[in-house]
């Protein structure tokens, strides 16, 4: 009986082996034809608007049955951007209209897409020649339903800093639907990454133009030199991201004149600049060919708030930028200790209109050039006996102090090369104003010199205390005083030559009153 049973079981095992084995025999052959090789590459050729070749077919059954094809050709590939390439196609057929008169292929993945985008040495960006053309899949009998991308990248070789073309970045693991909508090749949803940083968004191509829309919510410092090179910008030395940026953009490369533009917000809890710590940055921007603007920037910083427009030039090498910024109510002190590391004994509340530019990559401190209206309020400088200094000079019995407060500093500054320049310098203390043009220099040096105004009160009493004094009093009974600054920021000298000026007074009223005699 048991030998029985086992004698059908494997009779019956047998049957199905040998049922098997015809109906995989049956599927190759259905498979195997050149139909579906056809009607596949007819549908990619439609779509890319190229001709497209696909290679030897090998048939796999798990873990469904399908075709794949390697050594793929897109058009005439001689170049190495731009252009476009894929690894592997494979096919995924509804099994049941294999014996049909209209074979239906679910979905055709292409495996490896790669489209490879140059930018030249003028900033021009030139894109793969991708336009649908209209679709001859009735004719070769079978119809494809569904087009994807997977494992795709678009790579940008860039030839602006040299004679070769080298790959400066890129957007991997790309999985998207590609369709054709009308006289365009759609790619949507689609995912991907940049660096580390995973993006989502959607792509179009057509006759006049490339469009890609994405987003991203968390984009690393180390992922950031890569986004701003798909911008076609290198990330300045000086730029970090203390904490994950989120950024959406929206570009589009004009086939015609091979331009780009483009805008986007690019959002960050902490940015840093060199030193500095720029919280909460917001900054919409916008592409337009090799200006990279964004505007307005706007942020925190010790206290206070910026708001002003940053545009990079790519049209140099290095790439230029340039600021215009605001700033209101900042703690000078407190940026002065973290942009210089140490305490430069200046503090108050600081206003700043800048205009300011440099190279990207190069020292921020010693390359920086343009202008700037400061004033700072309220403030003190610590270790800078000026209002002492201008006390003894006059013998004004006033309480020593090796501090200078004030409640307004204004100069326009002129900032080259390290250094900071100024012509109209103003500091306005209780009873003194003092006024000084002059420079300090990269190696903090001093080199002012100007004059002391002391208020009329206190004129008098230095009068009554040095009479000769009365001399360089002015039509308001204010005195006026020369003074040079000399020495360091940490060691300043000032002085002030009482008797020069003196000499000067007495001498301007022999001249005033020989002028009377001669009339």
């Amino acid at each position: 009986m048991r030998s029985a049973t086992a004698r059908r079981l494997l009779i019956a095992a047998a049957v199905m082996a040998v049922v098997a084995a015809l109906a995989a025999l049956a599927l190759r052959q259905a498979l195997g034809g050149d139909r579906l090789r056809a009607a596949v590459e007819t549908r990619l050729s439609a779509m890319l608007g190229q001709p497209v070749s696909i290679g030897r077919l090998s048939v796999d059954f798990f873990p469904r049955p399908s075709l794949a094809g390697g050594n793929v050709r897109i058009g005439d590939a001689r170049v190495v951007a731009p252009r476009l390439d894929v690894d592997r196609v494979r096919m995924l057929p509804r099994v049941r209209s294999l014996w049909t008169g209209h074979v239906i292929i679910e979905q055709v993945e292409l495996d490896g897409f790669i489209a490879s985008v140059l930018r030249d040495r003028q900033g021009r960006w030139h894109v793969p020649a991708v336009v649908p053309v209209p679709s001859k899949d009735a004719r070769a009998g079978a119809a494809v339903q569904r087009v994807r991308v997977a494992s795709g990248r678009v790579r940008v070789f860039d030839q602006a800093s040299g004679d070769g073309v080298g790959k400066t970045a890129s957007i991997d693991d790309l999985q998207a639907d590609a369709t054709v909508e009308g006289g365009s090749l759609r790619l949507a949803p689609i995912t991907g990454r940049i660096g580390r940083a995973r993006i989502s968004g959607e792509a179009r191509t057509d006759a006049r133009a490339v469009r890609l829309t994405f987003g991203a919510d968390a984009i690393g410092d180390d992922d950031l030199p890569l986004f701003l090179r798909l911008l076609g910008s290198d990330r300045p030395a000086f730029l970090r991201l203390g904490e994950p940026a989120s950024v959406s953009v929206a570009v589009e490369v004009d086939r015609a004149s091979s331009v780009m533009t483009g805008t986007g917000v690019l959002g960050a809890p902490l940015v840093l600049l060199e030193s500095l710590r720029l919280q909460r940055f917001e900054a919409p921007f916008a592409i337009k060919g090799t200006i990279l603007r964004f505007d307005p920037t706007a942020f925190a910083m010790y206290g206070g708030t910026h708001r002003g427009a940053v545009a990079v030039d790519l049209r140099e090498t290095p790439a230029a930028w340039t600021t215009d910024s605001r700033v209101n109510g900042m703690s000078v002190g407190e940026f002065l200790r973290a942009l210089t590391g140490r305490d430069q004994g200046l503090d108050g509340t600081a206003s700043i209109d800048a205009a300011l530019g440099g190279r990207v990559g190069e020292p921020l401190d010693r390359t920086v050039r343009g202008r700037a209206h400061v004033t700072v309020t309220s403030g003190v400088i610590r270790n800078f006996p000026l209002l002492a200094t201008i006390n003894r000079a006059l013998r004004l019995a006033e309480q020593e102090s090796g501090d200078t407060r004030f409640e307004r500093l204004t100069a326009n500054v002129m900032v080259a090369a390290g250094h900071a320049t100024t012509d109209d310098l103003v500091l306005e203390a209780a009873h003194a104003r003092v006024e000084a043009a002059g420079r300090i220099g990269a190696d903090r040096s001093l080199a002012l010199g100007g004059r002391a105004i002391v208020a009329a009160e206190h004129a008098a009493r230095a009068v009554a205390s040095v009479h000769e004094i009365a001399r360089l009093r002015n039509s308001r009974g204010e005195i006026v005083v020369p003074l040079t600054i000399s020495g360091t920021l940490d060691a300043p000298s000032i002085d002030i030559d009482l008797k020069a000026a003196i000499g000067k007074g007495l001498m301007d009223e022999l001249r005033r009153r020989l002028r009377r005699i001669i009339r």
